[in-house]
């Protein structure tokens, strides 16, 4: 069996279709035909004496003759075996790649920060990529792309290496998340796979230098097709910040609290501690532990704070410095931001709107489901009836709606469900007794995992809190319409609970956003323009519309920017707060649609087949055959 397994392996790691391998049984057949003999018509003759050596093939065992060496025979075996083995594919192993033009995909995301042996993963990516450069041939080309949230073609194709080399060099990491698919829909309209369209670039090779750490892998479907992965790292030591903000206690009372979830990466338990500072004063210390590959949470009281900026700092020496610190900028308190969605004419919509206008503390807007745009930024969203198809930002309450991407689904209706229990720990239910409330027809909900039913009833909860680390969210089971509830007195206190419990504005709103979106800077009367200082005290001048708000867009680098507009000065905290990216464990391979494409340390290794070779040889072999065969050649 040992004999057998080895064998098999030698084929299979060397011939990409060692099926084709059956057809050896056609050599003995040509062997055969040369010992057959041939069928001859009987003459009559005078003498035998000058026919002796046609006697002697008349005398020997019929129907075989002895086989002779035959040079005819040796070439027609010779080309069967060159034809059986080119239909086999070989393949030899080559390291580096390979294919006239290729196309050179370097991360610069956050996690390409990470530490390796005295430098980091970007560095060890560009010295990969330069060394393909060198092993390039003169008539090959290449280009260069850099991604991070942002693409950058960095070179187009050209055959010039010192200007590669210069394109590689510059590249540095950002502390953004990752966007491939924008540099795959720039590599495929190179060659397009519509043949009834001139591809610029013909025998394309997409080569991505990564450590795999890709968000959008599953939006790339077919676009993913045709890569090589070189893996780059691997380490995964590191704990970061994956979410940082401010909110009020679910009771309601006391003071504001910090909130910091640490993901903890490393192989190794976590124990360690987040400090919180206000404008450089520190305010206090919080113990986080965390297991491998879990999170851990702190949260820190803080005392009235009006203004500033606060920072979470974490103090843990790892692999992957650009998480262990985030910023959000507190400002006084405002208004809150209030978008109601629902169709005109609901009846539901009309009871919401009026409480929600009657509260002092509420900036109330409405919106159709047919011109409501997720890229709204409000503090608050409440859905009645409708929900879109992907969560927005901010707080959320879904009503007689299932929200989307939550884990929540409904699995039918309870006809006139009583109010069993109601959980008054909870900030959304606190002084509620809708023990009076009824109810014509409510969904039955299956919830999530660590979802918290607030109002409980036969079958399901009626109301319940969802809501993740990263966002608030709630759900109401029934149509408010067709319930008394609007006419207790448990309903305006629900609404007030409502706002109470929706995070404030400042940290919530546009003063703190991911690294890679853009910040808004709002137009002023008198002001042309804004001078915007990055967090690394660099100044960039922005030209202001005088009606329109103007977008900045150099966000890629996390930390505090100050926007200084005429006398007014504006500040917003820009963080990463990604937990892929703080997940800093190369992906060992990577799933782009339903395909994997194994990552190669180190140089590229590809299966370079040789088949034409053998074709074009089986091709002159027989040429020379039928040269001979025309001679009557024979040995």
């Amino acid at each position: 069996m040992g004999i057998l397994e080895s064998i098999g392996r030698f084929f299979t790691g060397h011939f990409l279709s060692p099926g084709y391998f059956w057809f050896f049984a056609v050599l003995p057949l040509v062997v055969l035909l040369y010992l057959l003999k041939l069928r001859r018509t009987e003459i009559v003759i005078a003498s035998t004496m000058l026919w002796t050596r046609s006697l002697q093939d008349l005398t020997a065992n019929a129907p075989f003759q002895r086989l002779r060496r035959n040079l005819l025979l040796f070439l027609q075996i010779l080309i069967l075996l060159l034809v059986i083995i080119a239909l086999a594919r070989p393949f030899m192993t080559h390291e580096g790649p390979t294919g006239n033009n290729l196309c050179l995909i370097i991360d610069r995301s956050a996690s390409m920060k990470t530490v390796e042996g005295g430098t980091t993963r970007v560095e060890l990516a560009k010295k990969e990529a330069l060394d393909m450069v060198d092993t390039m041939a003169g008539s090959d080309k290449a280009m260069v792309v850099a991604f991070g949230a942002k693409t950058d073609v960095l070179s187009e194709f050209t055959d010039d290496k010192e200007r590669l080399r210069k394109a590689i060099a510059g590249i540095k990491a950002v502390d953004t998340g990752t966007n491939l698919r924008d540099v795959m829909l720039i590599a495929r309209s190179l060659a397009p796979d519509n043949r009834e369209l001139p591809a610029a670039v013909t025998d394309l090779k997409l080569i991505l230098l990564s450590d795999g750490k890709v968000s959008d892998l599953e939006e790339l479907g077919v676009l993913g097709i045709g890569v090589d992965y070189v893996k780059i790292g691997h380490t995964s030591h590191n704990a970061g910040i994956t979410v940082f903000n401010v909110r009020t206690p679910e009771e309601g009372q006391g003071p504001k609290q910090a909130f910091v979830l640490v993901h903890n990466e490393s192989e190794r338990a976590l124990a360690t501690t987040v400090t919180i500072y206000l404008d450089d004063r520190p305010l206090g210390s919080c113990e986080i532990k965390a297991e491998p590959g879990s999170d851990g949470e702190a949260v820190l009281e803080l005392p009235e704070v009006q203004s500033g900026v606060l920072r979470a700092e974490l103090d843990h020496p790892d692999a992957l410095a650009a998480d262990n610190v985030a910023w959000l900028v507190m400002r006084p308190r405002t208004r809150l931001r209030v978008l109601l969605v629902a169709t005109d004419g609901s009846s539901g919509a009309y009871f919401l709107q009026r409480a929600l206008s009657l509260d002092p503390r509420v900036d109330l807007a409405r919106a159709n489901p047919t011109n409501y745009s997720p890229m709204s930024r409000y503090d608050l969203t409440v859905f009645e009836s409708w929900s879109p198809k992907q969560l927005p930002g901010g707080c959320l309450v879904f009503i007689n709606t299932v929200p989307p991407e939550s884990g929540v689904s409904s699995e039918g209706k309870i006809e006139n469900p009583p109010v069993l229990a109601v959980d008054s720990g909870h900030i959304l239910t606190r002084l509620l007794n809708p023990a009076a409330v009824r109810i014509n027809e409510a969904m039955a909900l299956t919830l999530p995992a660590g979802a918290r039913t607030l109002v409980s009833t036969r079958g399901g909860p009626l109301i319940a809190d969802i809501s993740r680390p990263d966002q608030t969210i709630a759900v109401v089971a029934f149509d408010i319409a067709m319930s008394n509830w609007p006419l207790n007195l448990s309903f305006p206190l629900f609404v007030q609970n409502l706002v109470a419990w929706t995070p404030d504005p400042a940290p919530a709103g546009e003063a703190s956003i991911s690294t890679g979106q853009p910040l808004t800077i709002m137009p002023s009367p008198d002001v042309d323009h804004a001078d915007v200082t990055l967090p690394d005290g660099t100044d960039r001048r922005v030209e202001m519309e005088p009606t329109r708000p103007v977008f900045f867009a150099e966000t890629e680098t996390a930390g505090v920017y100050r926007v200084q507009r005429g006398n007014e000065t504006v500040l917003h905290a820009v963080n990463l707060l990604d937990k892929n990216e703080s997940s800093i464990t190369p992906a060992p391979l990577l799933k782009i649609g339903r395909g994997e494409v194994v990552g190669e340390s180190g140089k590229v290794r590809q299966n370079v087949e040789y088949q034409r070779w053998l074709l074009l040889f089986a091709l002159i072999v027989l040429a020379l055959e039928w040269w001979i065969y025309s001679r009557r050649a024979r040995i």
